[in-house]
């Protein structure tokens, strides 16, 4: 008998062999479930996207200044609402990277128009076409000669405008206006194209018109399917005509996508991040109604989270590639007084929640050391919210650096960087505290909109001139019948190219937030977001907050210019660095090879392309639009 064999017959005779094997299995199942509720040995994940050093990275308005403008805006500020319209078009243009000239007719009067020569587009921001007089004529003489003009507004019905109708694609044009409840972007013109989005307070806002064979339909009402963005071929040139007559914030991805519309072909940076929040997480189990919890489910609050949300949570990020980034709350104590405030006793659940996380590849940063806002004296709630107010700076200043201790002990290698405002509110003077006194914290993210009060700190998506990245979030919760938020993320998508989405373990707590539907509906609102945001835009990175911080970053940064040749576009890059994001759309001409860097088709003659260089050539083929 050989030794092999003689060893095997020893061991086959042990008679508790079968039961070692099983105290093994056992074991190392332990030993798995010791390391997952320590939550102390994770790996923090490795960051795809790293942020530039502060100094590289400079707010747009410094990156554009200098340009020379390629675009010249014409606005008339004597007419109604002129100037709210030209405030969103400026940062609409700034975000693009297009600089442009500004002339108002009703300070520097018509004769001020330059001449044309030295302009690619020409956008006339005001309803009655009236005061350019004779310019009008000029302009279109340009246009028919290869310019690209565009209607901001829908135009008054004038004498002026039915000059010009047939040359902007308009058979015939009424007097009345039409209710524009909805708007359907066509399929092959946005993201997110071919569904109908619901507009907010709709009102009588477009001009009804019928258009013209020659006229190409972008986006009409979901109703009674009035025309709201068309384009028209003039000559060598080309209009294209805004008749939506809505500016909020929400309808920008709409306006930019339009703009794109003009010249031969058009490339603005984007962001491409998509990034989801969880506020208050890690944080103590969260106080509140738990009555439907039980009614669903039959547990705890703290059960609750543990077997049923979290569990889902992940399941979801497994899915979708999502990489969450919970943000920190140390306790839920309501003190503002303290300079050495007092700190958090139990880490259990900081522990469990935030190294799984972590595990996951996500990201921690921080909430507040409780969810008292960060506002002095010169805050006033009203009868809008219980808070506090902080005594002074210095115990404002010590509760930001007691969280960020804190973290750093439960969990030493999450290294956050990123602040959430509670309830979204930062006051002035707080934000300039963060910027001077908290180094550690690099991102701010607030925000998007405004919500009727000046307690909100409303953010643009960029570089602070502190070097803080600004980076507001969209969209929240389940979005279960949100018409507004579904809007808000399909213009989002086409403006920046980006979400940002954000939730609260709460959320089932309380009734105004989903709470009585539960969370399976919750969820179902969820999962139908995310299952709309892959199908619209399934080439959108998914990142943590710091990762997308890197993207605004290089976003801020970057400008663009396109000069157009028979067989090539050639796009140069100001301040590239290591890649850059950009929207490129052919509106005449096909794109064949890219040199410099990688180009993936969206939707119809709009791509994404990928900078890997601060020059990019894209072969320019016969075909497109045009």
């Amino acid at each position: 008998m050989s030794v092999a064999q003689h060893i095997r017959d020893r061991v086959g005779r042990f008679r508790w062999m079968g039961l070692l094997v099983v105290w093994a299995v056992f074991i190392a199942m332990a030993a798995v479930l010791l390391v997952e509720r320590a939550g102390v040995q994770y790996s923090a994940g490795q960051h795809r996207l790293g942020m530039l050093a502060a100094n590289d990275a400079v707010p747009a308005s410094s990156a554009i200044f200098g340009q020379k403008p390629t675009c010249l805006v014409i606005t008339d500020s004597d007419q109604d609402g002129v100037d709210d319209v030209k405030d969103q078009f400026d940062q609409i243009l700034l975000d693009m990277k297009i600089a442009h000239r500004d002339v108002d007719l009703a300070l520097d009067g018509a004769d001020a128009i330059p001449s044309l020569t030295s302009f690619d587009r020409v956008i006339l921001l005001m309803p009655s076409l009236d005061g350019l007089g004779t310019h009008l004529s000029d302009i279109m003489s340009w246009v028919s000669a290869g310019g690209s003009l565009m209607l901001a507004m829908p135009p008054d019905n004038s004498s002026y405008l039915q000059v010009i109708a047939s040359k902007l694609g308009i058979e015939s044009a009424g007097y009345d206006y039409v209710k524009a409840e909805s708007i359907v972007p066509s399929e092959d013109f946005m993201l997110g194209g071919g569904e109908r989005y619901e507009l907010s307070d709709p009102f009588d806002s477009s001009l009804s018109v019928s258009l013209r064979e020659t006229a190409r339909e972008w986006a009409k009402t979901g109703d009674a399917g009035a025309p709201l963005i068309w384009s028209n071929d003039c000559g060598s040139g080309r209009t294209v005509v805004c008749n939506i007559g809505i500016y909020d914030k929400v309808m920008r991805g709409f306006f930019a996508a339009a703009i794109s519309l003009l010249g031969d072909a058009t490339a603005y940076p984007v962001i491409n991040s998509a990034v989801f929040y969880l506020d208050d997480f890690p944080s103590p189990v969260p106080s509140g109604d738990g009555t439907y919890i039980k009614r669903d489910y039959g547990l705890s609050i703290a059960d609750f989270y543990t077997k049923v949300w979290w569990r889902d949570l992940q399941k979801l990020a497994q899915k979708y590639g999502i990489r969450y980034t919970g943000v920190m709350i140390e306790n839920y104590e309501d003190a503002v007084n303290q300079t050495e405030p007092a700190r958090q006793p139990d880490t259990t659940q900081f522990r469990y929640f935030g190294g799984m996380l972590l595990q996951m590849g996500g990201e921690l940063g921080f909430h507040g050391y409780n969810h008292q806002p960060l506002a002095l004296w010169d805050t006033d709630y009203g009868t809008l919210y219980v808070y506090k107010t902080w005594k002074n700076k210095e115990t404002l200043v010590a509760s930001l650096n007691e969280l960020i201790a804190f973290q750093d002990e439960v969990l030493p290698n999450a290294h956050g960087s990123v602040y959430v405002p509670p309830s979204n509110i930062l006051s002035a003077r707080a934000r300039k505290l963060i910027g001077t006194d908290v180094p550690r914290i690099k991102t701010i993210a607030s925000t998007y909109f405004e919500d009727g009060t000046d307690l909100p700190y409303v953010q643009e998506f960029g570089v602070a001139s502190d070097g803080i990245v600004e980076q507001p979030r969209i969209v929240s919760g389940g979005m279960v019948d949100d018409s507004y938020m579904r809007l808000a993320a399909v213009s989002e998508l086409n403006m920046h190219y980006v979400s940002t989405h954000f939730m609260h373990p709460d959320d089932l707590l309380d009734p105004d937030r989903g709470a009585k539907e539960g969370w399976e509906v919750y969820k179902g609102g969820l999962v139908d977001y995310l299952e709309w945001l892959t199908k619209s835009a399934p080439d959108l990175r998914h990142q943590t907050a710091s990762e997308c911080s890197g993207a605004i970053q290089r976003f801020s940064s970057v400008t663009v210019s396109v000069d157009t040749s028979a067989d090539a576009w050639t796009l140069s890059l100001g301040n590239f660095h290591d890649e850059a994001w950009l929207m490129f759309r052919a509106n005449n001409g096909e794109p064949g090879a890219v040199t410099g860097g990688e180009l993936t088709h969206l939707t119809g003659n709009l791509y994404l392309l990928k900078a890997n260089d601060k020059t990019v050539t894209i072969e320019r083929k016969e075909g497109g639009d045009k």
